[in-house]
C-alpha cells in the first residue's frame, strides 16, 4: 500500500537502482539488493502503483519474510501466521529491516519486525511460528472445498508482458467442469496462479515459503478490483499457513469482500502444488482514482 493518509507521494531517495532501468534486466533482476551497511536497496521491479517513488506492499512482504527466515526461523517450527501492517508510504529508498524475538516457547515462537527509512518506521509485522504435531481426534465442520490443481512445471508458458514479475495463469477447477477463474475484470471472482521469476534479495534463491509470502498481498487486488478498476488500497495483510509450502506455483482465490463507508475487507484462500495451504485477509480503504500503473518503474525507460 502507499500513502493511506492522503499525503504527498513519496519522494525518490537514493534513486540509483542496482539494475539498469533502461533495460529489462532479465529474470535474474531481484527486487532488493543487500547493501554493505545491512540495508536493502529496492530495484526497479519493486515499485508500486499507488504513488510515484513507492515500493509495492507485496514485494515488501517478500523482504520481511526473507529477513524473518534468516534471523528468527528455528528447526522444528513452521511459519503459521504473518501479519504485515503498512501504515506509511514505503519509499523507494534503502530500507532497514530489524527483527526481535518476543517469545521462544516449546510450541510457539513469536517475532516482531520493523521496517524503517531514515529512522522512521514505515511498516511493522508480527510472525508466529508453531511446532507441528498431529491433528486432534474428532470431526469439525468446514466449508465445502474444491480442487484447484497447480500448473505443471515445464508446461507451456503463456505470453507475459515484457518485464513480468511472475508467470501468471488462471485457476482451473479439478473437477473437469471446465470453469476457470482469471484475474478480475469487472464483477467476477478473482483468482490466479503465480510463479515468481525474480529473487527477493539478490543472490538468495527463492524458497517455497518465500513464494507463498510474496503471493499473499495479491489478496487485495483480487478481491477489490471491479468495474471501476482497483479503487481500494490495503493497509495490511495477514497470511495463515497450516503446513510447509511446496512447489513453485502458488494460487490466490477470492472468497469474499465487503465494504461499508469506505472500509473494506478481502479474503482469499492460498493454494500450492499439494492443495489448500492457508488463507489471507486484508483490510482496505477507498482510494478512488489513485492506482496508476505509470508509477511502476519497470514500465519506464528512466527513473
Amino acid at each position: 500500500m502507499s500513502d493511506p493518509g492522503g499525503g504527498q507521494p513519496a519522494v525518490l531517495a537514493d534513486q540509483a537502482s542496482f539494475d539498469d532501468p533502461g533495460s529489462d534486466g532479465g529474470q535474474s533482476s531481484a527486487y532488493f539488493r543487500r547493501l554493505d551497511d545491512g540495508r536493502y536497496q529496492p530495484g526497479r521491479f519493486a515499485s508500486g502503483i499507488w504513488a510515484s517513488g513507492s515500493v509495492s506492499g507485496r514485494i515488501l512482504g517478500g523482504l520481511i519474510g526473507h529477513v524473518l527466515v534468516q534471523e528468527q526461523a528455528e528447526p522444528g517450527y513452521q511459519l503459521a501466521r504473518l501479519t504485515v501492517d503498512m501504515f506509511r508510504s514505503i519509499p523507494y529508498a534503502p530500507l532497514q529491516v530489524t527483527t526481535s524475538l518476543v517469545r521462544a516457547g516449546g510450541r510457539i515462537r513469536v517475532a516482531d519486525v520493523h521496517v524503517s527509512h531514515d529512522g522512521v518506521v514505515v511498516t511493522r509485522a508480527t510472525a508466529v511460528f508453531l511446532r507441528p504435531s498431529s491433528n486432534a481426534p474428532g470431526e469439525i465442520w468446514h466449508a465445502e472445498r474444491e480442487a484447484w490443481p497447480a500448473p505443471r512445471l515445464g508446461s507451456p508458458v503463456p505470453q507475459q508482458p515484457e518485464g513480468s514479475r511472475a508467470d501468471v495463469r488462471p485457476m482451473v477447477r479439478g473437477d473437469e467442469s471446465g470453469g476457470a477463474v482469471v484475474p478480475t475484470a469487472g464483477v467476477q471472482r478473482g483468482g490466479s496462479w503465480l510463479r515468481e521469476v525474480r529473487e527477493v534479495v539478490e543472490g538468495t534463491p527463492l524458497t517455497p515459503l518465500a513464494r507463498a509470502i510474496l503471493v499473499a498481498d495479491m489478496t487485495s487486488p483480487l478481491t477489490h478490483r471491479g468495474t471501476g478498476g482497483l479503487q481500494y488500497i490495503n493497509t495490511d495483510f495477514t497470511l495463515t499457513l497450516v503446513r510447509e509450502p511446496v512447489g513453485e506455483f502458488f494460487g490466490v482465490l477470492a472468497q469474499d469482500q465487503y465494504a461499508v463507508d469506505g472500509v473494506s475487507f478481502g479474503l482469499t484462500t492460498i493454494h500450492d502444488a499439494a492443495g489448500l495451504l492457508g488463507t489471507c485477509t486484508t483490510t482496505a480503504l477507498a482510494n478512488a482514482g489513485r492506482a496508476d500503473p505509470a508509477h511502476l518503474l519497470d514500465r519506464k525507460r528512466r527513473i
